[in-house]
């Protein structure tokens, strides 16, 4: 795109894909005569995503990022790879037209990429609507302060970030999302009334609490741990939800606490759930499905191998004489590795409760050094290949026993 459309559209879009074999240097040049052939007037979109190396100068940076503020940009998306987060420039959290920002700094998991000063103390946003912060140290009176002087704010969303949480305080909060900490996950409660949205990855459940308890249209939870101890009724916030995905041992063992006297979920047509040894332990999901008669899409994510650190797994409640019935079905994908057992049991399963063959499907996750590929087969197929592969598993053996 050339300036003058970029102009007409009020958007600068940078993409280092767009950029391929051009050095940081020459790129920068390329932006700063960029901005400057540009007519004076407001600006809508600057984002910039890169994610190449080397990275970009700071005071680089530090310019483009002044002339959004300076030229009242309403959305300021950032993803870079490799950049100082110590010389953010401070304008950008005093933005009075910004409604989205979007900051996400690269090197997840590294300690040290979260030190540093990142949030300023004076934040005033009377327009945000929408908040994105990945990898920084965000403190509970930055929480406030964002609160507090954004009127608007909506939208919250912490991605792999040092959280110093206690409380989430908003009468606004529609979705909020908290992805992720590389510290020990402090215990926070959540005043969001008109909250519809939340997702949560790398808690316990048991540091989560509720105050004016929503009512969420869609939740997706991956829980660490199996220590839920019955103190948050979790149930009495998803029962309302029409998409729900739910992970982890926890909250396997929180849905075993409480789907028993849980109420229908008479709204949900989409569901999530696993990341435990399915195959011998369905009492969650049969019992799931039983409050779930609306329901359309189901996927099933089934863990065989026990990783460390995650609590000894759970004790098995038995399924016998446990049916359902899911009219509106339309499809099942069932989530394994390769050369995990007993997926044709899980599938017999949902057959003997009425769900047609042809409407359950297989992925398998194959893992070798270099990346992860999906395979994709119907449930038929995947039976008939395991078969194979025991009958040609049994001849090999019986060939190796006769020669000895």
């Amino acid at each position: 795109m050339n300036p003058a459309d970029e102009d007409a559209m009020e958007f600068i879009r940078l993409d280092s894909k767009d950029f391929e074999g051009l050095t940081a240097k020459k790129f920068a040049r390329m932006v700063n005569d960029r901005l400057l052939v540009r007519s004076n007037v407001d600006l809508h979109t600057f984002q910039l995503h890169w994610d190449e190396f080397p990275g970009i100068h700071v005071r680089g940076m530090r310019r483009w990022m002044k002339y959004a503020v300076n030229h009242n940009v309403k959305v300021l998306d950032v993803i870079l790879d490799d950049y100082d987060k110590t010389h953010l420039p401070p304008c950008i959290f005093t933005c009075h037209s910004l409604q989205e920002l979007n900051l996400q700094w690269g090197a997840p998991g590294n300690d040290l990429e979260h030190i540093g000063r990142v949030i300023p103390d004076e934040i005033y946003l009377p327009s945000l609507k929408k908040l994105t912060l990945r990898d920084v140290e965000f403190e509970q009176s930055s929480l406030n302060k964002f609160i507090a002087h954004s009127p608007y704010l909506e939208d919250i969303h912490l991605i792999d970030s040092l959280c110093y949480l206690n409380l989430i305080d908003s009468k606004v909060l529609k979705r909020l999302t908290i992805d992720g900490s590389i510290d020990i996950p402090p215990c926070f409660t959540i005043s969001a009334p008109h909250l519809i949205s939340f997702e949560c990855m790398g808690y316990e459940l048991k540091n989560i609490s509720w105050r004016d308890q929503p009512t969420l249209e869609s939740a997706q939870i991956d829980a660490r741990g199996t220590t839920f101890d019955g103190g948050c009724k979790f149930t009495e916030i998803l029962v309302h939800a029409k998409k729900l995905a739910l992970f982890g041992l926890d909250i396997k063992v929180m849905l075993e606490k409480e789907l028993p006297t849980c109420s229908v979920f008479q709204s949900l047509v989409t569901l999530e759930i696993g990341k435990w040894y399915l195959t011998e332990d369905l009492f969650v999901v049969l019992r799931f499905l039983q409050l779930s008669p609306r329901l359309e899409k189901l996927k099933l994510i089934h863990k065989s191998v026990h990783k460390a650190g995650e609590g000894a797994e759970t004790k098995n409640r038995p399924v016998d004489g446990m049916t359902f019935q899911c009219p509106l079905l339309e499809s099942v994908t069932i989530q394994c590795s390769e050369g995990d057992e007993g997926i044709d049991k899980l599938g017999n399963v949902l057959v003997a409760n009425g769900v047609s063959l042809d409407k359950i499907s297989v992925t398998i996750l194959v893992t070798n050094k270099y990346r992860k590929d999906e395979i994709h087969v119907t449930l038929y197929e995947y039976i008939k290949k395991r078969a194979l592969q025991e009958k040609i598993s049994a001849t090999e053996g019986q060939v190796k026993k006769a020669r000895r």
